[in-house]
């Protein structure tokens, strides 16, 4: 039988064909968060009678979710990337890709977006809810897939503790276009970023600490380009005030700290329970060497917000910057206790067999030579040697 992997492409043969669509239809009331990397399943066929249709899975992330098309457009791209009997690249292989099926969790509606391709043939898009029913993909939808597929790419892909077999992980912005793009959804979704939760150490989320904040902050903090997070902020803030502690951190990225004082100075006024924007005038401070103040503004969030972790361990950093190890402690101990949500993830299935492309190919650095004497003579001395 000829080799129906994919060339540079992991995959997980399936025992039973779909089983790995029907595992996941089962799964989706369980995503509590982003929700999983995308799923791709692919049915393989010779067009031989009598012989097995292939059922294949593999999971990807940074793939365009804004349309049927870019996802069709990803399956189409694997029918030419069929490995042969040799395991060399081949696109007159017997083995054919018959249809697809491209599955992306949207974590604001909580439903799935899935895309099926028919090789030839249409393309069909639908949403699954969490009751596994099927309903109409609308623009709207569309958009938060989008959305959601980005946060996922950022903030998991290079994620070392996340780890999941058969992972393609591809680039999820890579023009300007696509970036401005990011933003425009960004924007346009700020108000509901709350719905697709937070990291583990925030027990409740809110508009400005969530998923899409953490991904915009990343995204443009990694690259030091605060300036473009701070053009978001700036036209959100006059409909959110608590926005301002994100605006405040960007100024700051960009060196604009005279800016950033201001803008605290002004949000405190309007907010001044507000734990986050008190958060990042403690960490102004502590990087001036102010810790006695910082430490007041510690407290003060704490007293905000006392069922957030984060606040209790703000305030232990801080009494640590005092040397004041008997209060870190204490304060340590009295952090409010909640259940940890990791990462969501798909189920565990017992597969036929697994295919992992190398990473890269083993070359020879040095030149050949031709064998000598004396290479005879060290290997005879170093047997010797370890007698």
């Amino acid at each position: 039988m000829a080799d129906a992997s994919f060339k540079d492409v992991p995959e997980i043969f399936e025992v039973e064909l779909t089983e790995s669509l029907i595992a996941r239809t089962e799964s989706l009331s369980t995503f509590r968060e982003l929700g999983p990397p995308d799923l791709v399943h692919v049915l393989k066929s010779t067009g031989r009678s009598g012989q097995r249709d292939l059922g294949s899975y593999h999971y990807v992330s940074g793939v365009d979710a804004s349309s049927s098309a870019s996802l069709a457009a990803y399956i189409n791209s694997l029918t030419y990337n069929i490995e042969d009997d040799s395991g060399w690249f081949s696109k007159g292989t017997s083995w054919k890709v018959k249809s697809g099926c491209y599955c992306c969790f949207n974590a604001f509606s909580r439903v799935d977006v899935r895309v099926d391709v028919k090789i030839p043939g249409g393309v069909q898009a639908y949403v699954v809810d969490l009751r596994g029913e099927r309903h109409e993909a609308t623009p709207e939808i569309w958009q938060e897939t989008f959305l959601s597929a980005l946060l996922r790419a950022i903030l998991y892909s290079d994620d070392p503790t996340y780890w999941l077999e058969a992972y393609r992980k591809l680039d999820p912005i890579t023009t300007p276009e696509g970036e401005l793009r990011f933003l425009q959804a960004a924007e346009a979704l700020f108000m509901k970023g709350w719905q697709v939760g937070s990291d583990p150490e925030i027990q409740v989320a809110t508009v400005v600490s969530n998923h899409l904040t953490a991904a915009i902050m990343k995204y443009f903090g990694d690259s030091g380009r605060y300036q473009y997070a701070a053009n978001l902020f700036e036209k959100i803030l006059a409909k959110e005030p608590e926005v301002a502690s994100l605006l405040a951190r960007s100024y700051i990225g960009m060196n604009e700290e005279v800016k950033a004082v201001q803008i605290m100075a002004s949000a405190i006024k309007q907010t001044p329970q507000s734990y986050t924007l008190l958060h990042v005038q403690c960490d102004f401070l502590r990087a001036k060497g102010k810790y006695e103040w910082a430490l007041k503004l510690a407290r003060q969030a704490v007293n905000c917000a006392p069922s957030e972790f984060v606040t209790w361990e703000k305030l232990t950093e801080i009494y640590i910057d005092l040397h004041q190890y008997e209060n870190a402690l204490l304060t340590l101990n009295s952090c409010p206790m909640f259940t940890y949500n990791g990462r969501d993830a798909h189920r565990t299935l017992a597969s036929a067999r697994v295919h992992l492309p190398p990473k890269g190919a083993i070359i020879d650095i040095l030149p050949e030579r031709v064998k000598t004497e004396d290479d005879e003579v060290r290997v005879t001395q170093c047997l010797l040697a370890f007698r």
